[in-house]
């Protein structure tokens, strides 16, 4: 954030400098232009360069100090005020500063009459009737109103692409705020789920403590491996997708130590698995739902859990009996976290369609992968 912050700033002061360069440049080549010659005529280049000595104080001024401490801060009435003094303390300089060129004999290069009479050329003739006696000392010259409308677009400029800057920074820092909200919204949810499955588990163990102590200690082994993934894995962002299907599989081991083969629990999964990576604990929730709702011990039941990859897709379906359809919805803290965290990861990208109907129990998530 603080890098692209800074990459911002300086490339906004990089366009002023090339805008100010080709500003103190002009003044050569213009002249270089008018005489006709590839010698610097450095003598009227430091005229011109003493006209626009005052817009760059202006703008410098108006850059660094009068936009960020009183326009950005909403002093709008300040920076008016202080904005007209400084225009017009700039035109007072210029004006002080050409009148006293003339005085010295200074002209620019295209009133450069002592030029012309060394070249042989000599002057054009004014007729007496439109020659004015100079007044001499400070006069007020016809051009102010083309100075007034130069400092003016100088700042005009100048606050456009200030705002243009702030903009972008503006969005970026909102950007990293929505991720940040985002990111912590997701590890919230995310530890909501581990308590929540381990609950679930050690109720299981507890049930099956009372059935046959072997196979229960079976499972505590079982749900240690379980307990590494979801603790150290699945505290990242992201992991592996074949962590995620070995944890499912895990999972599903643990639970067939308490179901007799009754249950029909069968498992397809790719025959290859890419490296890819996705969010840890996307599917868990479901399958514990299936495992919690769709298995009766006086009915024969069925869990079928298949993933396969399509066109940089995983389809994951879950498809399980069901003998109790208000026990078997879709609601409880895993299932209502596990969509919630689909909309901060994917927002409209995926696909989750639930679908309960005829004794069954269908689960289909879509989501993208990077193969």
């Amino acid at each position: 954030m603080e890098t692209q912050e800074r990459r911002l700033q300086l490339l906004e002061n990089f366009i002023y400098l090339v805008i100010w360069v080709v500003v103190l440049v002009m003044p050569l080549w213009d002249i270089n232009q008018l005489e006709n010659t590839s010698e610097v005529d450095w003598k009227s280049a430091f005229h011109a360069w003493k006209m626009i000595c005052p817009l760059l104080i202006l703008f410098l001024v108006n850059n660094y100090i009068l936009l960020p401490f009183l326009l950005i801060r909403k002093k709008s009435w300040l920076y008016l005020l202080f904005t007209i003094c400084a225009v017009g303390l700039t035109i007072i300089v210029s004006i002080r500063n050409m009148n006293g060129q003339e005085m010295h004999g200074n002209r620019p290069p295209w009133e450069n009459r002592d030029r012309e009479q060394v070249r042989g050329e000599r002057p054009p003739m004014i007729p007496e009737r439109m020659q004015r006696p100079d007044p001499g000392g400070f006069r007020l010259p016809p051009f102010i109103a083309p100075h007034f409308l130069i400092a003016i677009l100088i700042i005009g400029v100048n606050m456009a692409i200030k705002f243009l800057f702030k903009s972008i920074r503006d969005d970026h820092r909102m950007k990293s705020l929505e991720k940040q909200t985002s990111e912590a919204e997701l590890a919230y949810l995310k530890h909501q789920i581990n308590p929540h499955f381990f609950m679930n588990t050690l109720n299981n163990i507890h049930a099956l403590i009372d059935i046959d102590k072997g196979k229960a200690q079976k499972t505590v082994l079982e749900l240690s491996k379980i307990m590494r993934y979801v603790l150290y894995d699945a505290s990242l962002p992201s992991v592996p997708l074949h962590k995620e299907i070995h944890f499912l599989s895990n999972y599903i081991e643990l639970m067939k130590i308490r179901y007799t083969e009754q249950v029909d629990i069968r498992i397809s999964l790719p025959g290859e698995i890419p490296n890819t990576q996705i969010p840890p604990l996307l599917f868990i929730s479901f399958l514990e739902n299936a495992f919690k709702h769709g298995i009766s011990y006086k009915n024969e039941s069925f869990i079928h859990l298949s993933m396969e990859i399509k066109d940089q897709e995983l389809h994951c379906l879950i498809v399980n009996s069901h003998f109790n359809a208000k026990g078997t919805g879709d609601t409880g803290i895993g299932l209502e976290n596990t969509r919630r965290r689909l909309r901060l990861l994917y927002d409209t990208n995926y696909t989750l369609h639930i679908e309960n109907k005829d004794d069954q129990y269908r689960v289909l998530m879509i989501i993208p992968i990077q193969l």
